[in-house]
């Protein structure tokens, strides 16, 4: 319970959050999930193994230092282009490493959500159904997108979809921009934010699903990254995920900023998700160590190559003997020619 001038508020905030590899060796995404502090972070680095994991843990402890000073996340992200851009100055073999930023602020029921790149925050609302994008993509698909120019379900499956504008550390001469936006929430809503390697995989329609069937947000957390593992985890996946307890309670109504594009769980969804075949990782979170491991019926069958290795590495006595049978049958076949 918080007092707040004369208003007394009861509040319970959970944050929660998971990262998975997927099919990389390497991952590079990095998050924050701090209810102490009231802050999530997703940050998803770019340039290659030696440079995005440094990009992404830069710009994760700078805007953790920032957030228990009690700066903006503008000021924040601001402060980790600078500090990702001198430590790629000063190390030639870090040039051009950057990466995405999404963080959310929580005080009380208000929250400030601040982004560059292409990591993505959304509000789900159980008692409606609705699943709403609160981020735009600093993309050069979103770009299309909002001038017209190819319909949603064409950015969907674009090739250049991966393709951002901007990222931390990584910007155009006029400068970087941040993306901003400020709400308020209501007792069972929850906000997401999340690396692109879940948008890639699942789709909002699914997303909503999943939020939707959730028994607590930690079976909301561990089902969506599991699907995006399960539909092909082609990147690192990683989810943060805040909750406002449904017991809470506010005096003061709940404030939705525009949403860049909703998606309803009673609708018909713009295209079905395309299974791919999944690979076979642990899902770690942070805290205690807790691991969600991928279940041996979601794994998938080994492809030819794979079964033929194998057969060969247990029956290599008998192939070998094989091969001497039959290169002696060959050897004698040409002399008697």
């Amino acid at each position: 319970m918080r007092l707040t001038g004369t208003k007394v508020i009861d509040l319970m905030i959970n944050i929660i959050g998971a990262t998975h590899p997927g099919q990389r060796e390497h991952n590079e995404d990095c998050y924050t999930a701090d209810a102490v502090l009231g802050l999530g972070l997703v940050a998803d680095g770019m340039g290659g193994y030696a440079c995005g994991e440094v990009a992404s843990e830069l710009v994760k402890l700078t805007i953790e230092s920032a957030a228990a000073n009690n700066e903006g996340l503008s000021e924040a992200i601001a402060r980790a282009h600078n500090v990702v851009k001198d430590a790629a100055a000063a190390d030639p073999g870090k040039q051009g490493m950057g990466s995405t930023a999404v963080a959310v602020k929580v005080q009380d029921f208000d929250y400030e959500i601040a982004w560059v790149g292409d990591s993505r925050g959304y509000l789900w609302d159980k008692k409606t159904g609705l699943l709403k994008q609160l981020t735009r993509d600093h993309s050069y698909v979103e770009n299309l997108l909002s001038t017209g120019a190819i319909s949603h379900e064409e950015a969907i499956n674009h090739p250049n979809r991966n393709l951002i504008t901007q990222a931390v550390g990584v910007a155009a001469e006029g400068g970087m921009e941040i993306g901003v936006v400020k709400g308020r929430l209501a007792p069972g809503q929850q906000l997401m934010i999340c690396s692109d390697g879940l948008v890639d995989e699942v789709l909002d329609f699914d997303i909503a699903k999943i939020l939707n069937q959730a028994a607590d947000p930690e079976d909301a957390l561990n089902n969506l990254i599991r699907a995006a593992v399960i539909a092909g985890g082609h990147d690192n996946i990683t989810v943060v995920i805040v909750t406002v307890d449904e017991r809470s309670s506010s005096a003061l109504p709940p404030i939705e900023p525009q949403a860049v594009r909703s998606t309803s769980i009673h609708a018909v969804p713009d295209q079905p998700t395309q299974p791919r075949p999944p690979p076979s990782a642990d899902i770690t979170r942070m805290g205690a160590g807790a691991v969600y491991e991928v279940d041996d019926d979601d794994t998938a069958a080994p492809g030819a190559l794979a079964v033929a290795i194998e057969f060969a590495a247990d029956n290599a006595p008998i192939l070998f003997v094989v091969a001497v049978i039959v290169g002696l049958a060959i050897a004698a076949a040409v002399f008697l020619l």
